[in-house]
């Protein structure tokens, strides 16, 4: 099994969230639940650039846990969420992540950015 190498997984809600991450940070996220084997379950894979702990609190309600990593920039958490995208293909995301706008950024696991301006 693939593992997301990201901390957690943590409750979702407002006080785990809080607990978890202390600072405003750039960081990745995985959301999703625990299976009867104690195993995560990502079911959708995000990031902020700048605030990880607001992008999660948006998130309460979606699934029961998630698991994180911060970042000290975000080109570091877009490539994580790339790298964790494609690892997962988890069925809450539909869509490529976008890189922040400005940014030629390009994923590490494919050429899709490479076409886009």
């Amino acid at each position: 099994m693939t593992e997301t190498r990201l901390e957690g997984p943590f409750r979702l809600t407002v006080d785990e969230i809080d607990s978890a991450i202390g600072a405003k940070t750039a960081g990745t996220f995985a959301i999703g639940h625990v299976d009867h084997l104690g195993r995560f379950v990502v079911q959708h894979v995000g990031r902020s650039d700048s605030d990880l702990r607001a992008q999660l609190r948006n998130k309460i309600g979606a699934e029961p846990y998630f698991k994180h990593l911060c970042f000290g920039t975000p080109k570091e958490a877009f490539e994580k969420e790339c790298e964790l995208f494609h690892a997962f293909q988890p069925p809450g995301n539909f869509l490529h992540p976008e890189r922040p706008p400005g940014t030629d950024w390009k994923c590490p696991c494919c050429l899709v950015m490479s076409f886009r301006r």
